[in-house]
């Protein structure tokens, strides 16, 4: 193979690799674990009312809704922080799939719908996707100068 194509091949490689931890839409969803599980941020996070409501957290919400088949204004936000992840699977690997070792930028929402609550990461991008197992180890992101 020539040394432009073994280049380019690499390149994709690398690209199909950081972004693997991404979730698909339309991802099969699944409920997480209940909020004591869940890592206590280091800083307090916005909850409730509190919480900006974004098009991006309203997405997250309606996706729960239809999951769930209840209508939007069951499902209440419980807090949204910034993390920073500690790899590109954003706190929610899959088995067998490999990720990026580099942290990433990102934020987890928690919303709460009939006594469940269920944990949503998002990445770069800001679009958050439903985490049936959230993982431990996320950190706040570095503050501001």
């Amino acid at each position: 193979m020539s040394a432009p194509r073994t280049a380019a091949l690499a390149v994709v490689v690398l690209l199909l690799t950081a972004c693997g931890g991404e979730p698909s839409p339309g991802e099969t969803p699944e409920e997480t674990p209940s909020s004591h599980e869940l890592p206590a941020p280091t800083t307090p996070a916005p909850s409730g009312s509190d919480v900006e409501r974004t098009p991006q957290v309203d997405a997250a919400v309606a996706d729960l809704a239809a999951h769930l088949g209840i209508e939007p204004a069951e499902v209440t936000v419980v807090s949204h922080e910034d993390v920073t992840w500690p790899d590109g699977s954003l706190g929610c690997p899959r088995p067998g799939t490999s990720y990026t070792q580099a942290q990433v930028p990102g934020a987890r929402l928690v919303l709460a719908a009939g006594g469940r609550e269920f944990s949503y990461h998002a990445g770069r991008s800001g679009d958050f996707a439903r985490c049936a197992s959230p993982r431990l180890g996320t950190t706040p992101p570095p503050a501001e100068s």
